[in-house]
Order: C-alpha cells, then sequence, then structure tokens
C-alpha cells in the first residue's frame, strides 16, 4: 500500500502562489510567500524557501469560490469568499525537485473567528 492510499483525504494537485504568516510563540506574524503544490479538504504541501518546524502555527488566506469544497467545508456558513484559516506544519523537507527549497505538509485547525 502506497503513502497516498492511506491519506484521510483526496490530495488535489495546484500551483496557486500564496502569502501566509507564521505565528511565532511571542504572538508576532511574519508574513512568508510559498507555492502551494496539492491540497485536500484536510490541509495543504507548500513550496517554500524556509525551513519550518513541526507544530509551527500559520495563517493562511483563501478564496473559496476558488477552492470550493475543500474549503466550505470548514465554513460556518453556506457564503463563499475569503476564508481565513489557521494551520500547523506536520513535516518539512528538503525539495528533491527544487534544491534550496522545502516540501512543507500543513493541516487545517480551523477557522479563524470573524
Amino acid at each position: 500500500m502506497g503513502q497516498d492510499d492511506r491519506r484521510k483525504y483526496h490530495r488535489r494537485t495546484r500551483q496557486s502562489i500564496i502569502s501566509f504568516h507564521l505565528i511565532e510563540e511571542s504572538g508576532e506574524e511574519k508574513s512568508q510567500r510559498a507555492t502551494i503544490v496539492d491540497s485536500s479538504t484536510g490541509g495543504l504541501r507548500l513550496r517554500t524557501r524556509r525551513s519550518m518546524a513541526r507544530n509551527t502555527r500559520i495563517y493562511i488566506q483563501l478564496d473559496s469560490e476558488e477552492w470550493g469544497e475543500e474549503l466550505t467545508v470548514h465554513c460556518r456558513d453556506a457564503a463563499l469568499g475569503l476564508v481565513e484559516m489557521i494551520g500547523s506544519v506536520m513535516w518539512c523537507l528538503e525539495s528533491r525537485d527544487n534544491p534550496g527549497e522545502y516540501e512543507v505538509g500543513t493541516r487545517f485547525l480551523g477557522q479563524v473567528e470573524q
């Protein structure tokens, strides 16, 4: 059984550039850019130039109209638009395909309270 066979959620390949914020222990947020490699209702795989420690919290804004059901399952109402999510870094490895970059697996923890 391959690794993809054990996944809880189906993953979709993407090549979107996003901005996100690392949430430091001090509460300070540091803006970063990344490429979304793939996505699911459970989280994102990002490619970034910075290594990130496991359990690092990130703040992400995504357009639910572009993402559809993958994000609307996290929304409290049926309204579409900008969805603000908190995620957690699950793993981070050097990219085999892009030297000097990192692949980062994240999971969604929930939508930011408005």
